[in-house]
């Protein structure tokens, strides 16, 4: 989580060469999509990710709005929001995380780009976990971010 992209992104790629960001400025939740500690989220950030290697950095400002983004920055300040993960079956993941009681803190859906996300308390690690549900397109996109040299990190 970050105050200010850009200037994260100069840092993180002075310390890791991170070779090149994509940024995506205002994406836009809509409370028809995403959900925020259980109610309708309305809510902007701004999106860059690269790689270190062959590990994936996403950077998050958020913009406007209530979200799990802002309230971390909020009170913790940048760092480490989350670390993230795609099961082999999303919907049959989130659902049964919720039947054994674990609380989705945030979910939502980019909208038009063929991906979902919920977000569970991380406990350990003390942040959060994100959980993925990519289409193809999308797995695309991220397969062309990752340096030339270095596997895919999200096939296993």
């Amino acid at each position: 989580m970050v105050a200010d992209i850009a200037a994260a992104e100069n840092e993180l790629t002075a310390a890791y060469g991170v070779e090149s960001w994509l940024r995506i400025p205002d994406v836009a939740f809509t409370p028809e999509r995403c959900t925020y500690r259980g109610r309708p989220a309305d809510y902007t950030i701004h999106v860059s990710l690269g790689y270190a290697g062959g590990q994936q950095l996403e950077l998050i400002e958020p913009v406007a709005g209530e979200s799990l983004y802002a309230e971390f920055l909020s009170s913790h300040g940048p760092g480490l929001h989350h670390v993230a993960w795609i099961p082999e079956d999303f919907d049959r993941t989130v659902e049964q995380l919720r039947a054994t009681g674990v609380d989705i803190v945030q979910s939502g859906e980019f909208a038009g780009v063929g991906m979902e996300f919920a977000y569970i308390e991380g406990g350990a690690i003390g942040s959060y976990v994100e959980l993925m549900k990519l289409s193809d397109d999308m797995r695309s996109m991220f397969d062309g971010l990752v340096p030339r040299g270095y596997a895919n990190p999200w096939q296993l």
